[in-house]
């Protein structure tokens, strides 16, 4: 019997959640992560092949991005492939993106849908007290896009939107040096927890323990909201507001998936790359507005 994959990016676990609900209703399903720096190359076949990440600035993470960019897919032309992006309301040219990266390596992409979850960039927002009530509803939500996937339902992607673009373009240009502005309190109690379950290996640890940033941030907020003395912070934007995970991930799934302690499912795999960067016609269109757009985004 052919095997199943389902690769992941998470931060506060709604996407990681959602890849565990996926592997449990296909048989021989592995989560793979999306985040750290070894080109992945697909060698065995597999029936389907799916993408569950967050949607971040109208568009997919700069890591996911990368990650599939890299993906050899040679051997799994044939596989069932779909996306999943987790999302606070809006999930901009997110899943239109995914359609045009794997159309560029031949692979059609069958299915693709969001999921509303419970939006969390504590960076722009305080967290609502309504965490259970709008989990309980994602996972209503969710069960139709469960069966879906399960079924090898299709859909059609709309078409990459030129305001999004330029929005997406404009704004995530600034986030692999966003971590510049975190500050690390005395509150701190050298537990780890921030670099076990950041994605991307940008967190260190000094010689007595003391988190520091590498500046390839992905602005996934999982070293603030997972702090369990609130000692990260973004400014002085975060002090005082909540924190949220999602209830049924814990720091220790994150540190699984992220290779920090043995593995979740005894296969679980990391994946990295070297980013490179490439001028393209929205990057170009959209430089002059960048500064106004992200103060306009209250960064």
């Amino acid at each position: 019997m052919k095997k199943n994959i389902v690769y992941v990016f998470t931060g506060t676990g709604n996407s990681l959640k959602v890849a565990k609900d996926i592997a449990a209703v296909l048989s021989y399903c592995e989560i793979i992560s999306m985040g750290s720096n070894i080109r992945y190359d697909l060698e065995e076949e597999y029936e389907t092949i799916g993408f569950v990440f967050p949607t971040y600035y109208r568009g997919e993470p700069r890591k996911v991005r990368e990650f599939i960019r890299l993906l050899n897919l040679q051997h799994n032309k044939n596989a069932y492939f779909y996306a999943v992006t987790t999302m606070g309301k809006y999930d901009g040219n997110t899943l239109s993106h995914i359609k045009k990266l794997l159309k560029g390596k031949g692979i059609t992409l069958h299915y693709a849908k969001g999921l509303d979850m419970f939006s969390n960039y504590v960076i722009s927002y305080d967290m609502r007290d309504t965490i259970a009530e709008e989990t309980r509803q994602s996972e209503i939500d969710f069960e139709p896009i469960l069966q879906d996937i399960k079924n090898r339902k299709t859909n059609k992607v709309g078409r990459i939107e030129l305001l999004q673009e330029i929005a997406y373009k404009s704004l995530i240009r600034f986030v692999p040096e966003m971590d510049k502005y975190y500050s690390v309190s005395n509150d701190c109690n050298k537990c780890g927890i921030c670099e076990k379950v950041c994605p991307v290996g940008n967190i260190g640890l000094d010689e007595v323990g003391y988190p520091y940033f590498k500046h390839h941030c992905e602005q996934c907020v999982a070293c603030i909201q997972f702090c369990p003395k609130k000692a990260i912070n973004y400014k002085d934007k975060t002090q005082s507001r909540k924190r949220y995970t999602h209830p049924a991930i814990k720091y220790t799934d994150l540190a699984a998936l992220n290779g920090k302690v043995k593995s979740m499912n005894g296969g679980t795999k990391s994946a990295s790359f070297s980013s490179t960067k490439k001028k393209s016609f929205f990057g170009i269109v959209s430089t002059p507005f960048a500064y106004i757009i992200w103060k306009v985004y209250r960064m």
